[in-house]
């Protein structure tokens, strides 16, 4: 999508609005409270983060936190109690045509009493993933996928799967004492490319997205600032996965070799055909791991380097307030010369509406320059 298409549908940029729903309440339109802003944090492989900040929420009269006319008092410390639910909207022009940024729960509530002003309320929270921080369990599942395993956590919590199937079966995927996230890090991370976050109540678990752009955001005319970095440090050209087999007891060792995703920019010019330019040779890396099988400790190796590949080069951005930046989508950045005009993933997005307008700050990753 075009900044061209993006401005017909936001109506020039003009005007923007957000919509606040907490336990069902629209917190300016139902109980007329001053939002002084509103930031969605949303991250890969993470739970996003919401904080809102209320800035005439305490009557001096009453020497309460509360909202409404005197008949229809709400008190806002029970509104605003751990576990309500928060809906999230930002955009432009009309209320009604937003959508829904993030859903989550109140986790953290603050204030401050001072020598003088009113004091503010925020209030900060979570997307459904921070359910599966907290608590450590210890579970398995016999003849099973890593994908069975997700689905179960994914019930485990309430969440509609949206998950890829994996192979092989396993003998035993065994949870030890483990939180839910870090299991789902951990089945992430031997799987090739695959990531995992919270959407629409849905838990994804698969591959990245990488494809064409999803929008195109030219420096000067959408994209207001991009900081890249390329970096060699954590680059390899290969990495050997040493394990055992299950049935034999003998060595097992899978491998993996660089190859850039279909349809991606700058094969020539990846993190390990540039380390093999500078150091002339193609440094290996060796892993031993809890591997069982050959295909296990292939999709291990393969994990390992497309995660250090894809951080050759990074970068941050900031551009005009876009509710459509998500992470796990691409983006493509023209207008910043041949090394840095390309097609980005998106790993992290940060929307805010304050007095200053809607901005949106990303952070991105590529595999060549």
């Amino acid at each position: 999508m075009e900044i061209d298409d993006l401005e017909r549908i936001h109506q020039d940029f003009f005007a923007p609005t957000f919509v606040v729903t907490i336990g069902g309440q629209d917190l300016v339109r139902d109980l007329h409270l001053t939002v002084a802003s509103v930031s969605v944090d949303l991250k890969e492989k993470a739970s996003g983060r919401f904080t809102i900040t209320v800035t005439n929420a305490f009557s001096w009269e009453d020497r309460e936190f509360v909202a409404g006319a005197a008949d229809s008092r709400v008190h806002l410390l029970d509104l605003f109690k751990f576990g309500t639910e928060v809906d999230v909207r930002l955009g432009y022009g009309e209320p009604a045509r937003l959508s829904s940024v993030m859903t989550g729960t109140i986790t953290e509530l603050a204030t401050s009493f001072g020598a003088s002003g009113a004091p503010q309320l925020e209030l900060s929270g979570y997307d459904r993933l921070f359910g599966l921080t907290i608590g450590k369990e210890k579970d398995y599942l016999e003849e099973a996928t890593d994908s069975d395993y997700v689905r179960r956590i994914a019930a485990r919590h309430g969440l509609q799967a949206d998950v890829t199937d994996t192979t092989p079966k396993k003998p035993r995927i065994e949870q030890n004492e483990e939180t839910d996230l870090a299991f789902l890090e951990k089945l992430a991370g031997r799987n090739e490319n695959f990531t995992f976050y919270v959407r629409n109540e849905r838990l994804y678990f698969g591959p990245r997205h990488r494809a064409a752009a999803d929008i195109v955001l030219p420096w000067g005319g959408g994209l207001t600032a991009f900081n890249p970095e390329v970096n060699l440090a954590n680059q390899i050209a290969a990495v050997e996965v040493v394990g055992t087999d299950a049935e034999t007891g003998e060595q097992i060792v899978g491998r993996a070799e660089r190859v850039l995703p279909e349809g991606r920019d700058g094969a020539e010019g990846s993190g390990p055909e540039r380390l093999a330019e500078a150091l002339n040779s193609e440094p290996v890396l060796r892993v031993r791991a809890g591997v069982h099988t050959q295909d296990e400790a292939k999709s291990k190796a393969a994990g390992i380097l497309n995660e250090r590949a894809n951080k050759f080069l990074t970068g941050s951005a900031d551009c005009i307030g876009l509710p459509e930046l998500r992470p796990d989508i691409n983006v493509a950045f023209e207008g910043l010369g041949q090394g840095f005009s390309k097609t980005y993933w998106v790993n992290g997005v940060v929307h805010e509406i304050s007095g200053a307008g809607f901005t949106t700050s990303l952070t991105v990753e590529e595999t060549g320059i």
